[in-house]
C-alpha cells in the first residue's frame, strides 16, 4: 500500500534511508526537514507499506534554495526484498505528478550507475556527478592543528551562536559558489535559522568555523548521529575574501579530530566532481570514495 508519510513513520523510513542507501538520516532529521522548509518547498514524502513495515519511500521537493521557482526533484527508494514490483516505479510517478501538478517544468532525480536506466527509460538525461568518500577520523593524524597561522582561530559553532547573523553571511558565501545548475542563493536569515541551525543533527560542537582576526572566514560543518557513530559534512567552505590560505582545509581537519575525540567510527562527505579543489583536501585528508551518483535532469516544453 502506497500512502502519504505521516509522523508516526519517521523512524522507520528513516532506517530504511540510512541503511539502503548512501544518504545520512535520522528520524529527527526526517521529523525537522518537514517542518523546517519554507511554503514553496511544496515538500511531500510517500511511503509503501507492507505487512505492517515500511519498505519503500519516496520524497519530492522544489528547490526552495535556489532562485529557480519551477524546479523540483523527486527521489525514491525501495528495500531490496521487495524490487522488481513496480514499487519504485509508483512512488517516483507519485512524486513527478506532485510537482508538475504544482508548476514544475525541470525536474531532477540521483542515482547510481545501477539505478540509471530507470531515469533514462523516463526520459531523464544525464548530469553532474558527485563522489560520496568517507574516513574513519580516528586514524587521522590531526596534528597540523596545534599550529595554526597567526591570527587564526579555529572555534566551534556553539561558541559563535551569539553571532549568527555573520556566520550566515559566511554559510550563504559558501553555500553560494557551490557547483550546481541552480546555485543556492535564496536561503535568508529567517529560514537559515530554522532549517539549518535549528537541525536536530546539526552537531554544534563537531562543527567549526575558523577566524581570522575576529571575522568568520571558513566553515565545516557535521551532521552527527552520535549513537551509531556517524557523521556527515553538510558543508565546507571559504569566503571569497579569505580563498586559498588552506583555511578550508583547517576546518575540515579539526572537524576529524573532534569526530574522532567522540567516537565517530565513519565520516561522510560528498561533492561535485568539478569541484577539485574541494576533492584534493579530501583525498589528502584520507576520504576514499564509497559511491559515485549522477544527478538526472528532464526540462519539460
Amino acid at each position: 500500500m502506497i500512502r502519504e508519510y505521516d509522523d508516526s513513520d519517521a523512524e522507520e523510513g528513516s532506517a530504511l534511508v540510512a541503511e539502503h542507501s548512501p544518504w545520512f538520516s535520522t528520524a529527527a532529521g526526517t521529523r525537522h526537514r518537514l517542518a523546517s522548509v519554507p511554503p514553496r518547498a511544496q515538500r511531500k514524502i510517500w511511503v509503501v507499506e507492507e505487512a505492517g513495515r515500511i519498505v519503500g519511500w519516496g520524497e519530492a521537493e522544489f528547490d526552495w534554495a535556489t532562485e529557480v521557482d519551477d524546479a523540483g526533484g523527486v527521489w525514491v527508494i525501495v528495500h531490496p526484498d521487495h524490487r522488481r514490483r513496480g514499487l519504485g516505479s509508483a512512488l517516483f510517478e507519485r512524486g513527478v505528478e506532485h510537482l508538475t501538478s504544482h508548476g514544475a517544468r525541470e525536474l531532477r532525480s540521483w542515482a547510481d550507475s545501477e539505478s540509471g536506466p530507470f531515469l533514462e527509460r523516463r526520459g531523464f538525461v544525464s548530469g553532474r556527478v558527485e563522489r560520496l568518500s568517507a574516513l574513519d577520523p580516528r586514524v587521522v593524524d590531526t596534528a597540523r592543528l596545534d599550529e595554526p597561522p597567526d591570527g587564526v582561530r579555529v572555534v566551534p559553532l556553539a561558541e559563535l551562536l551569539d553571532r549568527l547573523p555573520d556566520v550566515h553571511a559566511l554559510y550563504a558565501e559558501a553555500a553560494a559558489d557551490m557547483p550546481a545548475d541552480n546555485p543556492e542563493t535564496n536561503v535568508p536569515f529567517g529560514e537559515w535559522l530554522d532549517e539549518t541551525i535549528g537541525n536536530p543533527d546539526l552537531d554544534r560542537e563537531l562543527s567549526i568555523v575558523v577566524l581570522v582576526g575576529d571575522v568568520p572566514a571558513a566553515l565545516s560543518w557535521v551532521h552527527v548521529d552520535r549513537p551509531h557513530g556517524l557523521a556527515e559534512h553538510d558543508l565546507t567552505g571559504t569566503a571569497r575574501a579569505y580563498r586559498r590560505r588552506g583555511l578550508a582545509r583547517l576546518a575540515k581537519l579539526a572537524v576529524v579530530r573532534r569526530c574522532a575525540a567522540v567516537g565517530i567510527s565513519r565520516l561522510m562527505t560528498e561533492n561535485d566532481s568539478e569541484n577539485t579543489g574541494m576533492l584534493a583536501i579530501n583525498d589528502e585528508l584520507g576520504f576514499r570514495p564509497q559511491a559515485v551518483m549522477t544527478e538526472w535532469v528532464k526540462r519539460r516544453a
